[in-house]
């Protein structure tokens, strides 16, 4: 029991009981609003306030730190992002359509067998020989995107001729041949991969690099060949004369694989292949094709020209009897071409 000296103390004493009980609802409230300004809430919401404390926090806070860990995050997002080139634009840039279009020269030797009717001659011609013969010709390679599919056409049309003669006791036997070839690819194929070659794969709106895009393709080759020799014995009592002639076409089923590597923004190296024929009966028993061209784009409007090397292999046989033809020729050589992007 506690003790007072005067009612003086006892009213002191009951005061400040009155005045604890007072301050513990005070308190009850404080507690919310303390709270909120623990989270940063409740601050006056004008900028010379945040500017004066954002100036503490920057003074308080070592930097060096705060912007070391800020380039390790950056560094971390960029490393994790997908390097293949379909990222951001893809290997041929945003456009739905493309073209590009070639105009090139195969200077082109044969070597095999070519067989009319009973006979079959031996055929070995350099390029270098052909062209002494060559009268005209002309390729063109002619290729459209849409998103990832591809069409393409490549025609070729050569035109060679030559004259000889051989003197036999009876007389002189005078030649004339002319041999026309035609020569059309056409397919259709879609991208089936874009490969980046490097973590550090670079882009612009044209392409990715260094990259390598796989396409597969099918489609067909027209082939036309024609040969015509006009053979003239001069004798004392004169001229007879006898013509030879040959004019075959045939189609043939091709399947096929391209691989196309960008080793710089510029530089593009273009390996193709396929084989078809299959001994359809209206094909040749193989058909074989293979082509590399190494091109390099200039920074005027897409104009690429380009180097390569190209090898054909036709194996065909039809007819029998005097109606009987023999095409079984290696046709390899060089090609230079240049070609345009739109």
């Amino acid at each position: 029991m506690m003790h007072y000296k005067n009612l003086f103390d006892f009213k002191i004493v009951s005061t400040m009981y009155r005045l604890r009980l007072l301050l513990i609802p005070i308190f009850i409230l404080l507690i919310p609003i303390s709270t909120n300004y623990a989270y940063g809430e409740g601050y006056p919401q004008n900028e010379t306030y945040f500017s004066e404390n954002f100036n503490h926090l920057t003074y308080d806070t070592n930097e060096e730190q705060l912007y070391a860990q800020a380039s390790e995050e950056v560094i971390v997002e960029t490393q994790s992002l997908d390097p293949s080139p379909n990222y951001k634009t893809g290997y041929y840039g945003t456009k739905d359509w493309q073209a590009f279009v070639a105009v090139y020269l195969w200077v082109v030797g044969m070597n095999g067998d070519l067989g009319v009717g009973n006979t079959t001659a031996d055929v070995d011609v350099s390029f270098g020989d052909i062209w002494e013969n060559f009268d005209v010709g002309g390729q063109a390679h002619i290729e459209f995107w849409w998103k990832k599919w591809i069409f393409f056409v490549d025609p070729l049309f050569m035109k060679l001729s030559s004259k000889g003669s051989q003197t036999r006791v009876i007389g002189t036997i005078k030649s004339d041949a002319e041999v026309k070839m035609f020569l059309m690819d056409l397919a259709i194929g879609y991208r089936v991969a874009e490969i980046a070659l490097s973590a550090n794969t670079k882009s612009n709106n044209f392409k990715m690099w260094p990259a390598l895009a796989i396409d597969v393709y099918g489609g067909g080759r027209i082939l036309n060949v024609q040969n015509t020799i006009d053979l003239t014995l001069d004798t004392p009592i004169g001229q007879p004369k006898k013509r030879l002639s040959v004019d075959e076409t045939w189609f043939d089923f091709i399947v096929g694989t391209r691989f196309m590597f960008d080793f710089t923004e510029r530089l593009l190296l273009s390996i193709k292949s396929d084989i078809g024929g299959f001994g359809l009966g209206f094909s040749s028993d193989i058909d074989w094709s293979f082509a590399a061209n190494l091109g390099y784009t200039l920074p005027w409007w897409g104009v690429t020209p380009y180097v390569g090397y190209r090898v054909l292999y036709i194996d065909y046989e039809d007819g029998s009897g005097s109606n009987r033809f023999v095409y079984d020729i290696w046709h390899t050589g060089p090609q230079i071409g240049v070609g345009v992007r739109f």
